[in-house]
């Protein structure tokens, strides 16, 4: 999908993608065979979170570029119907804004400065629960 097109697509289903891409990249990228199932879904789980993510999109923030963030505003302000249970409100702002930004970068295939992003966010996922 082109560039143009993305940008046509609503916030929240751009955010519905980004979650998709970004949850197998973290369960990929946590499987080992060393690590137990109940391990590997508890470390999953609290790194898909709002909160994490929202604390991750803060820290990428400088990182994106004005289209990036263009899109993030966009996912930002969508009207949401519904928040995280154990996120407040802009953590789950921030959160959809995340989602959104790796969301528009799958959909028009810029697969290296996705891959690059999804990296970013990993390892900043990571340090919150070392």
């Amino acid at each position: 999908m082109k560039l143009e097109q993305v940008n046509l697509v609503r916030g929240t289903t751009l955010a519905y993608v980004g979650d998709s891409v970004f949850t197998l990249y973290v369960r990929s990228a946590l499987a080992d065979p060393h690590i137990g199932q109940r391990e590997l879904i508890n470390k999953s789980a609290k790194m898909v979170s709002a909160v994490v993510q929202a604390v991750i999109y803060d820290k990428i923030f400088d990182l994106l570029d004005e289209s990036e963030r263009s899109v993030g505003k966009k996912c930002f302000n969508a009207h949401l119907n519904n928040k995280a249970k154990s996120a407040t409100m802009l953590e789950y702002k921030k959160a959809t804004a995340l989602e959104g930004v790796l969301g528009a970068l799958y959909l028009s295939g810029e697969k290296e400065r996705l891959e690059f992003l999804l990296e970013k966010c990993f390892e900043i996922g990571e340090e919150l629960y070392e």
